[in-house]
Formats: C-alpha cells, sequence, structure tokens
C-alpha cells in the first residue's frame, strides 16, 4: 500500500498540473499561444536560457565576450539561470533528449515550447511538497491536495511563471522549508530541514531573502504559540534552528555567494520617492477579485468568518496569518520591506495565496462540522465582497456564477441527513471547488495576462516575424558573421530587443538583465554619457552612434533598418536589402594595441576628450598623465541659443516649455560648422513638473526619458548628443511641455582626425575559445597591452606562460605588460574566490553529515 501510494500521489499531482494548465495548452494548439509574456519573457528569459543552455553544453560556465560587451554571465545571471536548480535539471533533460531527437535548441521557438512542460513539471513537484506539508499539519488526503491544488495553481504562480519564470520556484520551495520546520518541531528530523536552506539558497538568491522572512515569521510565530504536536523545547528549537541555518547556508557557498556578489557590485540609485501607508484602493488592490497578481478564494472569507473551527491549533494558526497578510497587502511598506527596503514590489503575495489555500483546505476537510446557521452567517461577507466589487470594477468574471453554485451544494450538505449522499454531494463540492479555481486563473489570464495589448504579441508568429526573429534577419546576420573574425563586433538589434546576440548568436553591443557589472552602468552613463534612446537601468545598446566608441570596441559591421538614420559617421553601405541596410566601419582600431602613453582619468573631464585619450593611449587611474592631449574647444560662447515655444525662467538654469511643444534652438555659425563631421552636445536635462515620462528630442534623436519617480531611472541628468554637422546650421532641441532644470554645458565639434591617424602598430592574431582568448602577436614591442576585453577581477593572464596581472585601463578595458619579445598573451577567467567557495560548499556537506550523525536532540517535549 505504501508503495501504491509514492506513486498514486505524484501521478495526482501531475493530473492536477495538467488540469491547471489545460487552458494554456488549448490556447496553444489553437492559436499558437505562448507560455510566455512578450515582455520580459521573450526579452530576458528565453534568450538567457537559450544563451546559457548553449554556454554549459560546450563546457564554457563563467566568461564570454558575447555576454553584451563580455563578462561574468555565471555571475551576472544568478538573479536569473546561472544557479538555477529547475534550469539544470530542465538543461540536463533537454540536452539527454537532444541526442536522439534534435530538438533545435538555438532557437527561441523551442524555449517557447520548453516552458510548458517546465511549468507543469515544476508545479506537480510543488503540488506534492505542499500535500506534504498540510498532512503534516494533520489534513487529511483529499483536503491537502485540494489546499495544495489551490495554492499552486493560483492566479500569482501564472503570473510570475509567464513573465518571470523563475519567480514561481518559490511555489516549490516555501513548502518545502515549511516542511523542514515541521519535521523537526514535531519529529526531531533535520535533513529535510537543511536540505531545504541549502536549496533555497543555492536556487536564487534574491527570493532567498524572500523565503528567509517567510521561514523566520513562520518559525517565531510556531515557537511562541505551540501546539500539542509539538516535541521540542523552545530554547532548543532556537539553538538547532541557527545551526542547521548557517550549514545549510555553507553548502550553498558556491553559488549563493556569486547570486549575492553580482547583486553588490551592480550600481542602482537608491529609491528615493516616499512610499505612502496605504495604496488607493482600486482595482489593483482589490485582492478578492480582478487584482492584477493575487485573488483571494471567497471560501477564504467563508472559513475566517466560521469561529467554531478555531478549536484546531493550525485552523486558527492559518486564519490569523490570512488575515495579517490580506491587511498587509494595503501597504506598500510591507512591500519595501520584502524589497530589501527599496523600491515597493509585490513579490510577496505568494504567501497570502499559500496561507489562505492552507486555510480553506482545512475549511472543506471539517466542512461537514459547520452549523447551518454559522455557515449562512459565513456566507455573508465574502458575497457582500464579490457583489461589491463586480458593481464597482467593469470586469465580468464567469467564476462569479459558479460561487452561488458551490454556496448551495455546501448548505445542501449541511441539511441533508443520508450519509451516502451527503458523501456525494460532498465530493460534489470539492470537485466545484476545482473548477472554480481553474475558471478563476482562466479569466483572470485571459483579463490581465493575456490583455488585449499583450495577446496579439504573445504568439509562436510573433516569435517568427520581423519584430523578434525572422528568417531574413538570421540570413542576414549569417551572411555578416562569416565576414567578422574573433575580434570584431556587430552593432544589431531587433527594434528594442537588447539581447537579439543572445538568441541570434553573436558577438553585440546591448545586453538587457536587472543586474549587471556596475562599472558598465559607471562606464556607460557617467564616464561616456553613453545616452540610450531608451532611459533604463536595466539596458546598454549600442554606443549612441559615436564613431570613436563604435571603434574602440570594434565595431566592424552595423545593420540598421531602412528607415533608420542613426548611422554613425565612418560607415559605409555595402549592402541593402530593401528592409535592411549593413554598413562597414571604415575607420577601425586594431583589437591589440602597445602603448606607453598613459592619461590619468583626473586629467581629462570633457566626453569628447575621454574618447580621444582612449585612441591615443590609456585612460588610467592609476598611472600618472605622460602625453599631451590637445583638447577639445568648448563652442559654447560662439553659438547662439534661442528658446522657441518656450521661456527662460532663469537663463540657462530653468526652462519652461509651453504645450504643444517647445525647447531650444541651437544656431552654429557656418565657419564653424565647415570644419567639423559631427558635434557633441553637453546638457542639464531634469525634469521638475508634470512627474511624468517625457522626450528630449536633438535632431530626430529621440530621447525618451523615465518619470522622476521610476523604478528604473538611471538618475543621471548629465546628458550628452551626438549631433551630425546640420546641413541648416541648425540644432533643434525639442521637450515635451513641461519645467525643467535646463543647462547647456557646452558644445564640442569632432572632425575624427584622431582616428584617422590610428595606425597598426603591431601584427596580431586573435583567437576567442570562449574559456580562454588568446593574443598571438607576430611583433611586438616593450609597453602596455590594450584590449576591449571588459575587465572583471578573476581575470588572468598568461603572457609566454608566465602569470601576469591583469588591470583596468579605458574605463573597463583590459591591460597587460609586454615587451618586445613577447609571442603569446592568454586570458582566461575564473570568478573571484572561487575555489574557497567549494571548499566552504564542501565543508558545509561534511558538517551537515557530522552534526545529523553525532548531535542529539534533548528527548524533553515541550510544554
Amino acid at each position: 500500500m505504501k508503495y501504491n501510494r509514492k506513486i498514486f500521489i505524484p501521478v495526482i499531482a501531475l493530473l492536477l498540473a495538467l488540469f491547471g494548465h489545460s487552458f494554456y495548452i488549448y490556447r496553444f494548439l489553437k492559436d499558437g499561444t505562448i507560455f510566455t509574456g512578450p515582455n520580459d519573457g521573450l526579452e530576458q528569459m528565453l534568450p538567457m536560457q537559450l544563451y546559457l543552455y548553449q554556454k554549459f553544453i560546450k563546457g564554457e560556465f563563467f566568461y564570454s565576450m558575447d555576454f553584451g560587451l563580455g563578462g561574468d554571465y555565471f555571475t551576472d545571471l544568478a538573479y536569473y539561470y546561472s544557479t538555477n536548480i529547475i534550469y539544470y535539471v530542465n538543461i540536463i533533460i533537454v540536452w539527454f533528449f537532444d541526442l536522439f531527437l534534435n530538438f533545435k535548441t538555438d532557437s527561441v521557438t523551442f524555449w517557447a515550447k520548453n516552458a510548458f512542460y517546465v511549468s507543469i513539471f515544476k508545479s506537480s513537484v510543488a503540488i506534492l511538497f505542499s500535500f506534504l506539508y498540510f498532512r503534516k499539519i494533520k489534513l487529511n488526503d483529499t483536503s491537502a491536495m485540494l489546499a495544495a491544488f489551490l495554492f499552486v495553481m493560483s492566479a500569482i504562480y501564472f503570473r510570475f511563471t509567464l513573465y518571470w519564470s523563475f519567480f514561481s520556484d518559490v511555489f516549490i520551495f516555501l513548502p518545502l522549508m515549511l516542511l523542514g520546520i515541521e519535521y523537526f518541531i514535531q519529529n526531531k528530523k533535520r535533513s529535510v530541514f537543511i536540505i531545504a536552506v541549502a536549496l533555497i539558497f543555492i536556487n536564487n538568491f534574491y527570493f532567498a531573502y524572500y523565503h528567509l522572512l517567510a521561514g523566520l515569521i513562520y518559525f517565531i510565530a510556531r515557537n511562541i504559540f505551540t501546539s500539542k504536536y509539538d516535541t521540542v523545547k523552545r530554547k532548543v528549537q532556537w539553538i538547532h534552528f541557527v545551526t542547521m541555518s548557517i550549514i545549510g547556508i555553507v553548502i550553498s557557498s558556491l553559488f549563493f555567494f556569486y547570486g549575492v556578489k553580482s547583486f553588490l557590485q551592480n550600481e542602482r540609485a537608491p529609491y528615493k520617492a516616499g512610499i505612502p501607508l496605504f495604496d488607493p484602493f482600486d482595482q489593483n488592490a482589490n485582492i478578492f477579485y480582478d487584482n492584477y497578481l493575487v485573488i483571494v478564494l471567497f471560501l477564504a472569507v467563508q472559513a475566517i468568518f466560521t469561529f467554531k473551527l478555531y478549536d484546531n491549533y493550525f485552523y486558527k494558526f492559518f486564519s490569523i496569518m490570512s488575515i495579517i497578510l490580506m491587511c498587509l497587502s494595503f501597504t506598500p511598506f510591507i512591500d519595501s520591506v520584502f524589497n530589501g527596503f527599496s523600491a515597493p514590489q509585490k513579490r510577496w503575495h505568494y504567501l497570502i495565496s499559500f496561507f489562505t489555500s492552507g486555510l480553506i483546505g482545512m475549511y472543506i476537510m471539517r466542512f461537514r462540522t459547520i452549523p447551518v446557521k454559522q455557515y449562512l452567517i459565513s456566507i455573508v461577507p465574502g458575497s457582500i465582497i464579490i457583489i461589491i466589487s463586480h458593481i464597482m470594477i467593469h470586469k465580468a468574471v464567469s467564476w462569479i456564477f459558479i460561487m452561488p453554485v458551490i454556496i448551495i451544494v455546501g448548505l445542501t450538505v449541511l441539511l441533508i441527513q443520508n450519509k451516502k449522499q451527503q458523501q456525494l454531494l460532498y465530493g460534489l463540492m470539492i470537485a466545484l471547488i476545482l473548477v472554480f479555481n481553474w475558471d478563476v486563473i482562466r479569466v483572470h489570464n485571459k483579463l490581465d495576462n493575456y490583455n488585449p495589448g499583450i495577446d496579439k504579441r504573445a504568439k509562436m508568429t510573433y516569435i517568427e516575424s520581423s519584430v523578434y526573429d525572422s528568417p531574413l534577419q538570421r540570413y542576414i546576420i549569417n551572411q555578416v558573421k562569416d565576414k567578422v573574425t574573433d575580434d570584431e563586433r556587430i552593432d544589431w538589434r531587433v527594434l528594442e530587443q537588447d539581447n537579439t546576440p543572445m538568441y541570434q548568436s553573436f558577438k553585440g553591443v546591448s545586453l538587457y538583465s536587472s543586474i549587471f557589472d556596475g562599472a558598465l552602468v559607471d562606464f556607460y552613463f557617467k564616464d561616456l554619457k553613453i545616452n540610450l534612446k531608451e532611459e533604463s537601468v536595466s539596458r546598454y545598446s549600442t554606443f549612441q552612434s559615436r564613431s570613436n566608441l563604435a571603434s574602440l570596441f570594434n565595431v566592424k559591421y552595423l545593420v540598421r533598418k531602412s528607415y533608420q538614420t542613426d548611422i554613425p559617421e565612418n560607415f559605409r553601405l555595402i549592402q541593402d536589402d530593401g528592409k535592411y541596410k549593413t554598413y562597414e566601419n571604415v575607420k577601425p582600431v586594431p583589437f591589440v594595441r602597445i602603448t606607453d602613453k598613459f592619461m590619468n582619468s583626473n586629467d581629462v573631464s570633457t566626453i569628447i576628450d575621454r574618447e580621444h585619450a582612449m585612441i591615443e593611449g590609456i585612460v588610467s587611474d592609476d598611472e600618472p598623465t605622460n602625453f599631451k592631449l590637445n583638447h577639445a574647444e568648448n563652442l559654447l560662447d560662439q553659438v547662439k541659443i534661442t528658446a522657441s515655444g518656450a521661456s527662460w525662467i532663469s537663463d540657462n538654469e530653468r526652462l519652461k516649455v509651453n504645450p504643444p511643444s517647445g525647447g531650444l534652438i541651437i544656431e552654429i555659425p557656418e565657419v564653424i560648422k565647415k570644419k567639423y563631421n559631427d558635434f557633441y552636445l553637453d546638457m542639464h536635462v531634469e525634469i521638475i513638473e508634470p512627474i511624468t515620462n517625457h522626450q528630449i528630442n536633438v535632431n530626430k534623436y529621440a530621447n525618451n526619458r523615465l518619470f522622476q519617480t521610476s523604478k528604473y531611472r538611471t538618475h543621471y541628468d548629465d546628458l550628452l548628443y551626438r549631433v551630425k554637422s546640420p546641413d541648416n546650421n541648425k540644432i533643434l532641441i525639442g521637450l515635451t511641455p513641461g519645467t525643467y532644470k535646463l543647462t547647456v554645458n557646452g558644445i564640442y565639434g569632432e572632425d575624427y582626425k584622431h582616428l584617422s591617424n590610428v595606425k597598426q602598430s603591431v601584427q596580431y592574431k586573435f583567437k576567442d575559445e570562449g574559456n580562454k582568448m588568446t593574443v598571438s602577436l607576430k611583433s611586438s614591442k616593450d609597453g602596455t597591452m590594450v584590449v576591449p576585453i571588459i575587465y572583471r577581477d578573476g581575470l588572468k593572464a598568461y603572457v609566454d606562460g608566465k602569470k601576469t596581472e591583469v588591470k583596468r585601463g579605458n574605463y573597463i578595458m583590459s591591460t597587460v605588460p609586454v615587451t618586445k619579445d613577447t609571442k603569446t598573451v592568454v586570458f582566461k577567467y575564473t570568478p573571484p574566490y572561487f575555489k574557497l567557495m567549494i571548499s566552504l560548499s564542501l565543508v558545509g556537506i561534511i558538517l551537515a553529515l557530522l552534526y545529523l550523525k553525532f548531535v542529539r536532540l534533548e528527548h524533553e517535549k515541550n510544554h
């Protein structure tokens, strides 16, 4: 019987998971609706899964030059999948079956289909662990499975899975962690909790924090308010839970450390916007009807008002936790606490789903003991909430008609005397609750997750279209890839898809990730003021059509849609396919340069001089300046600036722009205009009022800036604009209506003489083998080699086999001293402290085994 049960329960969990996903499976088969959001899902999740799989199966685990401009993808993608256990299980299975079935894992379409299988598997495991937990707190099989189904197959599970698939891993690890706590408190078994802590901290450092808070709250509540099932004294609980937690974290060191490191070395401005005490009570705050994230079933409200059942410890515990969490959902402060006291994020609401689902399971288990009068009273609050919500929120939901059917069937169960008939109706009631929950998630996903603005893009046809990854794009990029060498890059992305290089497999110049190295943030937004068209702290892309930077980072080819005009100077058209144009850089800078010229970073302030210094030599934080740079002239006092459709409140400090639009006109004298190919316009622009997204349009370069309190704002308002020398001698600055802090700091001309004077001083070959990058020198000289391999701590160089220190130069490049006799320089990367972290994880495993074997508990029951 036990053997049959071990098979039967997981099968039931799988069938329930399939039932919960049936709506999505049907839509996929019917019209190709994918199981991922067209925003972050297609822009981040699927490209990253594809990218990491391609790296891992080749035995490459840490650094790559095609990770944006280059970097440590193992560390930077720890927030996503690089340490994710579910992902590892997935790719091992994919790799195995791909040996026989040829899945075409290099296409996003495969990973879009794969999302269905992963979610069904993941939710099955989550249902199973939840079932085991609910059984541990004394629910019977039916009620435990019902509670598990309601928790996992919930609105928030599908919201998480569709948009950020790794978010929904919490549905596995929360019940596993709580199961570990209960096993210890009730049975003195410690292994489950240690395993749970280790897995949680390995899987995702960010949600480890969520679980830390949730586990601590749960443990403290269970420690203070004990049950008759507890067998371990309070003080002993604290000693061992702290010990087990530390051991679990030590085991996770190899993965958890790099997740934390990625977070700490990322650079984001602190969230300065005020956090109100309460959210306005609108549709998004109503968690009982059509909330965009979580929907509390009306049965949970009935359960809360069924006071007769409060004689059970766990019923009372879950009821109180549900009430507290539901109340806390209305205050953004708690959202901020769970998000590390940063910008409020409602990612902890899965806890509401967990406790309300568990409460419903307990309610159904003892349902037949409820007096009719109390039942009738208990249905009133929930019914009123739903009716008022239905009237106030103008969205029709079909499940509102199932609700009275469940109420009537429930009343009939309590009224009927015949045991067989009562049992039959009781079973019908449970079946109706399953269908009711299924319809709740179906309607929620149709109205909220797949709303009309998203539904058209959430299709397989969208993935294969020109707005994402078309055959024509693949054909053009493959042609260009055949031309580039290992040391050259392609500047191309599909519209705003900054992770295009990940899924079209080339060395690009863009990346979209919530976390990447802070040095790149500084380089883009502070050091070189590369002003992206779409402001975002999570992205970087291209070089703002600045020819100097494109050449310094070895952009050899550039591909643009035929209508796009943001082409850097010194790029010539070499191919026109009607829809797309390909350009070649005619003034490249050699990938390998050896120089003895240094410019200290403190001695060069203007952006154009920084570019010239990087071309002439190496900008360094450590070395003194040893060559003279002809500084670019600020032309500000030679141009005329006038307001148009706007007025200065304070000259060159504060500007009021009138509707419908206005700004500034900068007139450049003809004699100056003829001298330069481009102009660099340096300004401070910061909107004061209103609080809104706004646009700064400089000679048709439309720069979209985020509203003042946006979580994704860069907070860099010193902006640079590259302007092609205008035919009409005018630079037009258009602004969205509003009041701005605006100061024009400078205008500089660029004639590209520095770029034209670059000579290939050494002969070399470069080979990128993923795990190592090799520079073979046919000729060399004494000096410092500088290469546009993005510097990271942990990067090592071997000069003719001898280990040599790599230093940072030109803000983010790598430099190595060489001599005239140097033949080869090999670059390798290992994350810092890697061997130490491996050792710590092994020590953790040994400590766990010793602790479980030799450390005994007191055999005294807690009273």
